[in-house]
């Protein structure tokens, strides 16, 4: 199989932003980094000035699961809306009070209008029937993804947008990892003593794949089969076939985490699922058209195949895989990795890359029933997330087809932790706006870095060699365009052999500064702590009556004493004291609490 090729001189970009939960708040700083100093570069070339670096970077994919799969589709949402970067974060008071706030969807949604507060109200559960679907409140979630769509939907109807940004692809494809409730059962044939039988085998992890037309400038490539069409020519204003909504769902269907938010229902086409690309046997020739594998599902004509959904990083925490293939165009084809070559690559953003060890508990003593059962959640998502393969490629510098973005803050004491956000399984940064302010910021800061001193090609790679060969001929100082290399004995020295794929101009090029480390008052955990009795005094009844019809127990008196016995007061007073000891523990080992 051939391998698609970029436009002359265009290096292509696939975003992989990795599932984070709270910590999402960095990825979204990232991102609103490299939007804001890809505008700056375009706008520094229409000057038309002497020594503009004037080769393209295009970010043609992004893929993302759980918290990265909102942030994928908040940024394709962003060539409509237009890009209103933070800028003026290192200061701020509140999260409201950054100029941008209200018009940056990145920070909006992930700094200012989420929050413990909103995802503890128990309105969901005043009118809930047949059982609680969550034990956080969804509709707070899926409030904040109804104002996103309704700004993207108001900017295309009011038509202000001058014209399409040049470093977004058209159309911009995007994939939201799945986990699939329902599965996708598949029959593999086998020859046995009685004939031919089949052994029937079914997957969780699925994925929905959207084309966002009119994200960037030129004209569109052609739709995937099955590929969701977003802002299709003609479909604008029409509610029910403009891709937002299904976008919206898709969103919320990723980040739907077990037991934490409700599922989401999704649905794709038969076609989608017949158009999957798979890997082609090692004995078949590269020339050959891939395997086509069928599903064993049967769909009335003209309907899709309906599915509930959690959380996308369930199984598929890191969809390197989807952006590699969208860049290459095929799965059996690979993207060049030498600096003098690589025209293309994948970008991951891992809040939680888990790249520093852990501690070995060792065997310990045997793990009773409950141990046992509770171990398996976390046990199955580990082996899930074992992807050596691509991270390695990322952590090597000498791979320029694979890069990594993750959380840095450098001077930090030993009891701290790069994000604010990390603690609690990644749910902490809920309780309180600086902490998600914080690492929206470190998202920004570490982005800087990356663009300037590690994201770049060398100086013979034919897409800057033109450029770099005019700038040296007219006696230009490329220094500010080299990346600063660490020295032995601290300090750095540029590397002249290397040159940076988007370099800084304008405010970009201004030091981002960190905030410092947060400092809450114990007494904002309280309030915190009230709404969460609320919330289990209302959950754990319906939990309750709902695990006894499971198991067969009708008897309404008989349910109720047990009810009453579970769900009493001193068992309550039991988990809030657990919460809140967590809570504040997990602060106070962090630095994060004043005593």
């Amino acid at each position: 199989m051939t391998m698609r090729m970029p436009r002359a001189r265009t290096f292509e970009v696939g975003l992989v932003m990795a599932g984070a939960v709270s910590a999402g708040a960095y990825t979204a700083g990232v991102v609103d980094f490299l939007l804001q100093s890809l505008d700056a570069w375009e706008q520094a070339k229409q000057t038309r000035a002497v020594g503009i670096p004037d080769h393209t970077v295009q970010i043609r994919a992004a893929a993302g699961s759980s918290a990265g799969g909102i942030v994928s589709a908040l940024t394709a949402m962003i060539p409509f809306t237009g890009h209103h970067p933070i800028t003026d974060l290192a200061a701020a008071r509140s999260a409201a009070s950054p100029a941008n706030a209200e018009r940056n969807l990145l920070y909006r949604c992930w700094v200012r209008d989420i929050d413990i507060r909103s995802l503890l109200k128990t309105s969901d559960l005043d009118a809930a029937a047949g059982g609680v679907s969550s034990l956080l409140n969804g509709r707070a979630v899926a409030a904040v993804a109804d104002a996103a769509v309704a700004n993207v939907r108001a900017a295309i109807a009011g038509g202000s947008r001058r014209c399409a940004p040049a470093y977004f692809a058209n159309p911009l494809q995007l994939y939201l990892c799945l986990t699939n409730m329902r599965g996708l059962p598949y029959v593999i044939e086998m020859v046995t003593a009685g004939g031919v039988r089949g052994h029937r085998v079914t997957t969780h992890a699925d994925y929905a794949q959207f084309a966002v037309h009119g994200a960037g400038a030129g004209a569109a490539e052609p739709l995937y089969p099955g590929v969701v069409a977003v802002n299709w020519p003609g479909t604008a204003g029409i509610e029910s076939i403009d891709g937002w909504g299904r976008l919206r769902d898709a969103a919320l269907a990723t980040s739907a985490f077990p037991g934490g938010l409700p599922a989401r229902s999704f649905a794709n086409t038969a076609a989608f699922y017949q158009a999957r690309p798979w890997a082609r046997p090692a004995d078949v020739s590269a020339d050959e058209a891939g395997p086509v594998i069928n599903p064993d599902v049967v769909c009335a004509p003209g309907l899709p195949y309906e599915f509930w959904c959690v959380d996308g990083g369930l199984i598929n925490n890191e969809p390197v895989e989807y952006a590699r293939i969208a860049l290459a165009g095929g799965r059996n084809v690979h993207n060049a990795r030498d600096a003098r070559q690589s025209d293309r690559a994948v970008l991951m953003i891992d809040p939680l890359p888990e790249d520093e060890g852990c501690v070995d508990p060792g065997c310990g003593a045997a793990p009773d029933i409950v141990e046992a059962l509770f171990s398996m959640f976390a046990t199955l998502r580990r082996q899930a997330r074992f992807k050596p393969q691509e991270v390695m490629l990322a952590m090597h510098e000498d791979v320029h087809s694979r890069f990594l973005i993750a959380p840095l803050r450098p001077d930090k004491l030993p009891s701290q932790t790069d994000l604010a956000s990390v603690g609690l399984s990644g749910f902490v940064g809920f309780v309180n706006e600086q902490l998600r302010m914080h690492d929206f910021q470190l998202g920004r800061r570490n982005c800087q870095k990356f663009l300037r001193d590690h994201f770049v090609v060398h100086i013979e790679n034919p897409i800057v060699a033109p450029w770099v060969e005019q700038g040296r001929a007219a006696g230009l100082d490329l220094s500010d365009y080299h990346p600063r290399r660490d020295a032995a004995g601290g300090g750095g020295e540029l590397d002249d052999d290397f040159v940076q794929l988007i370099p800084l101009f304008g405010d970009a090029r201004k030091p981002v500064a960190l905030r410092p480390w947060p400092r809450l008052d114990p007494g904002e955990v309280s309030p915190i702590l009230d709404m969460i009795d609320r919330r289990v005094g209302k959950i754990m009844p319906e939990f309750v009556h709902s695990l006894l019809k499971r198991i067969g127990i009708d008897d309404h008196c008989f349910a109720n004493r047990v009810v009453g016995m579970i769900a009493g007061r001193v068992i309550r007073d039991r988990l809030l004291a657990t919460a809140g000891t967590a809570i504040q523990a997990d602060l106070l080992a962090r630095g994060l609490l004043d005593r």
